[in-house]
């Protein structure tokens, strides 16, 4: 009989049950919808350090579709072109790599009940909320809320790519307010299509801006999701007897700036399978090991969500005059801020100060 129940088999619900296992867990998983992966609403690009720190739950390899060597950041009408000599993302099939993960759990003796809709008969006194942002067993023991999120849609277009190996992402907060818009190319001739807005503004008259920009006239019609832009305040208490955790978007381990969870959610989830009786334990230990990190990229967030395009406008020009797209390309993680911020950083800011 299974000791722990998670609902949510995404990556996050996937590697918690891995996790578990590994820690002599019996798992059960329940996954409202019917099939692992889909709906595919979220991109699947990830900086290869990135999956690196999840090789010990999946092989990724073959869900790559495309390597990324750089990225053109359109600060509103100033480029930041990031360069590097090799690869430092790969865009991966996303719902591949869900898949998978989900199957790993289930080889290593998960049982994940699809179509299972969780309305608090819940099977195990030990819980794990992976159920996304908007989730259910949050509310249900009544969780601090999740109060900034965004709303985003995406698809895959056809397109001819300038250049495969790099993405562009469009700062503007006037067509895409509070957030960004991004094209992720799949090969010379496709590439994902996405846009993101700070709730409550309209992510379709960001699309609309975004194809227009990019000039294409017509589209299919995008997929949506909601990303958390905060972490939860608490993400693990008990409760009567049971011990509770939120883990991935359900407890906002997600990179604000980006949207991206996988990673931080990912590792996170790694994190819970030996706290399962201690949940002031994984409290602690996530948000040690990645609560700067992901409170850096918040505070980005809310830096540039709250600029106007004159602003951002300057700001591309001063970074310019800086030379940090010269910085990012030598020096830049897509994950860990507090990888970039140091002795390196002061030193390349004095040289383009002194104009060495």
């Amino acid at each position: 009989m299974a000791d722990v129940h998670i609902v949510g088999a995404g990556p996050a619900g996937a590697i918690s049950a891995l996790s578990a296992i590994h820690h002599g867990h019996q798992v059960v998983i329940s996954e409202d919808h019917p099939v692992s992966g889909l709906p595919e609403n979220c991109s699947g690009l990830f900086s290869i350090d990135g999956l690196g720190s999840l090789k010990q739950f999946v092989d990724f390899k073959p869900t790559i579709i495309n390597p990324i060597y750089g990225a053109n950041i359109h600060i509103n009408d100033t480029i930041l072109s990031v360069r590097t000599q090799t690869p430092v993302a790969h865009v991966c099939n996303r719902s591949h790599l869900d898949v998978l993960l989900a199957q790993n759990a289930e080889t290593e003796g998960a049982k994940i009940n699809y179509g299972e809709r969780i309305q608090g008969n819940f099977h195990a006194n030990n819980i794990i909320g992976a159920d996304g942002p908007l989730s259910h067993v949050a509310r249900h023991f009544n969780f601090p809320k999740i109060k900034k999120f965004a709303a985003t849609l995406q698809a895959d277009l056809p397109f001819r790519c300038e250049d495969p190996r790099v993405v562009e992402l469009f700062l503007s907060n006037q067509k895409f307010p509070g957030f960004f818009a991004w094209t992720i190319p799949h090969n010379e001739e496709k590439a994902e299509f996405g846009v993101g807005v700070e709730v409550p503004s309209r992510a379709q008259e960001a699309w609309k801006n975004l194809l227009k920009l990019k000039k294409i006239e017509a589209a299919v019609k995008p997929s949506g999701a909601s990303i958390p832009l905060e972490t939860r305040s608490k993400t693990a208490k008990s409760v009567s007897g049971k011990n509770i955790f939120l883990v991935g978007d359900a407890a906002g381990q997600v990179k604000s700036t980006t949207g991206g969870g996988v990673i931080f959610g990912g590792n996170c989830a790694a994190l819970l399978g030996k706290h399962i009786s201690n949940p002031g334990g994984y409290e602690l230990e996530w948000r040690l090991k990645y609560g700067t990190d992901l409170a850096l990229h918040s505070l980005f967030h809310n830096y540039l969500a709250n600029q106007s395009d004159a602003s951002l406008s300057a700001l591309g020009r001063r970074l310019k005059k800086l030379n940090i797209d010269v910085y990012l390309s030598k020096n830049g993680h897509m994950d860990r801020p507090t990888k970039m911020v140091g002795p390196n950083l002061m030193a390349h800011l004095l040289k383009s100060i002194l104009g060495v």
